[in-house]
């Protein structure tokens, strides 16, 4: 399963590559500075996780766009918020 994770900060990456492994997923991290191929990205996720308050309206509009169906927007961020999305999504997934 592929899951995108728009916003956040630089030093959630190595968490959220652990989890990533913990829960057998590929993660992709998207923030401001990492904005490149963020289209084929999204277009290609089975699921987006949003921190809205860590993401800019230009990323809120494309992961509509492109996952408005798959997406999950969290109004927290942080590590925890992170994994509780995550365990969403494996549960809708069974």
């Amino acid at each position: 399963m592929r899951v995108v994770v728009l916003g956040g900060h630089d030093r959630l990456k190595a968490r959220v590559e652990q989890m990533a492994r913990k829960y057998n997923i590929s993660l992709k991290f998207i923030n401001q500075e990492t904005q490149q191929n963020i289209d084929n990205a999204l277009a290609c996720a089975d699921w987006v996780i949003v921190f809205t308050s860590l993401s800019g309206h230009n990323m809120v509009k494309l992961a509509k766009r492109y996952a408005k169906e798959r997406c999950i927007f969290c109004n927290s961020h942080g590590v925890c918020a992170l994994e509780r999305c995550i365990l969403k999504i494996l549960k809708e997934k069974d």
